[in-house]
């Protein structure tokens, strides 16, 4: 019959034990992706979905969610690979081998790391270099501006806010409040000093301040201005830390 999956072998005792051993029941995946050391209950995994296929090379402990995610066909996002998962195998095995996996004191720094990588993932997700960030770099708020080319700010500003976002190393998390409190800055600055304009979605300071109150107009640019640089000093600021301390 077409699309018939091969009979099930049952895995050889040794292979079995091997593979056992070689991953001390620690997910491949979850060490790959969340740095997780720890022992998962699990299933051993056929990379190549050949059931029949029983060799050593072509299998792997995953938990699992990550067993049935692996094994699932779905369309809405492109599945974990063969050769990422044996990347993945491999430093495993290389960590079992050193016994680095059961020295918590070993272990936290890596396992810090790679959390706060996927916290920087995050970040530059929210808040990349050429959106919000890029406006703020080429132009001045005095000028009409679209509400919506700073919607990166807002939505770290209002989304990003709690122990989930927050980094492990001290000095990131202390660079990522100071980005934090620029955007606040800049948030209020705009909240109070611009306005809608007649034309749906775009803000500008009054331009009749110009003419009435010059004065007052130049320094609300300018606050406006110094607002923004701030944001894009710690925003570049942090960016440069992270990459040093992470080595990404």
């Amino acid at each position: 019959m077409v699309g018939k999956k091969p009979p099930r072998k049952q895995t050889p005792p040794a292979v079995e034990t091997a593979v056992l051993a070689k991953s001390d029941r620690r997910c491949a995946l979850c060490f790959r992706l969340n740095g997780d050391l720890t022992e998962k209950h699990g299933q051993i995994a056929h990379l190549d979905h050949d059931p029949s296929n029983g060799a050593e090379d072509n299998l792997a402990w995953m938990c699992l969610d990550h067993h049935s995610t692996y094994d699932s066909k779905t369309k809405q996002h492109k599945n974990y690979t063969v050769h990422e998962v044996k990347a993945a195998r491999a430093r495993l095995y290389d960590f079992v081998a050193g016994g680095k996996h059961l020295t918590p004191a070993a272990e936290t720094p890596y396992l810090q790391i790679e959390a706060d990588k996927k916290i920087l993932r995050d970040f530059l997700q929210v808040v990349p270099s050429n959106g919000a960030i890029e406006v703020l770099r080429t132009k001045s708020l005095g000028a009409f501006f679209q509400w919506n080319e700073l919607e990166d700010i807002e939505r770290f500003f209002d989304r990003r806010n709690g122990p989930d976002h927050e980094f492990l190393d001290p000095e990131l998390e202390a660079a990522r409040q100071k980005f934090r409190e620029s955007c606040r800055g800049l948030l209020v600055a705009l909240g109070t000093y611009t306005f809608p304009t007649q034309n749906e979605g775009w803000h500008a300071v009054p331009r009749e301040w110009r003419d009435e109150a010059p004065e007052r107009f130049h320094r609300t640019v300018n606050d406006l201005d110094t607002a923004a640089n701030a944001v894009c000093t710690t925003y570049a600021e942090l960016v440069r830390l992270a990459r040093k301390k992470l080595a990404v």
